[in-house]
């Protein structure tokens, strides 16, 4: 008998029963996994050119510095006050992660002088890997 105990039945059940609580821990981990993709990709929205581009790589450490149509930059969702605050961050987040991928992240319709401006101090900063976000475009 699963509940009983040795002797006549008498005196307190000492076993304790795990499956409830390997129960509870499996629905935790997996309200776990959902949760941490939904806010993987939680960034500023913005309205990504659209272009028929192969897979990104991943990178082991990203930087992402995004330009707002009405000018804003942010470094890693924060706001960035001026280019040479982006120059700072991007150069601090250089020394702590050698092998750093900046990603630029600018809306569709962005003027190409900013975009480069941004770009120029990214690569000034030290980083030698740079690429431009885009969505894919289904239609090509």
């Amino acid at each position: 008998m699963a509940g009983s105990t040795k002797g006549s039945g008498q005196g307190p059940i000492s076993d304790i029963n795990v499956t409830p609580l390997v129960d509870i821990m499996l629905v935790l981990v997996i309200i776990l996994m959902v949760t941490a993709e939904f806010t993987r990709y939680k960034t500023i929205p913005v309205s990504l050119p659209k272009v028929n581009a192969a897979a990104v790589k991943n990178e082991p450490h990203r930087l992402t510095v995004t330009l707002r149509k009405n000018g804003d930059i942010f470094v890693q969702d924060k706001a960035a006050l001026s280019l040479d605050d982006v120059f700072d961050q991007v150069k601090a987040a250089k020394e702590n992660f050698p092998d750093l991928a900046v990603i630029v992240r600018a809306e569709g319709d962005h003027p190409y002088k900013k975009v480069l401006a941004v770009l120029d101090k990214v690569k000034a900063a030290g980083a030698s890997k740079v690429g431009l976000a885009v969505e894919a475009d289904k239609t090509y």
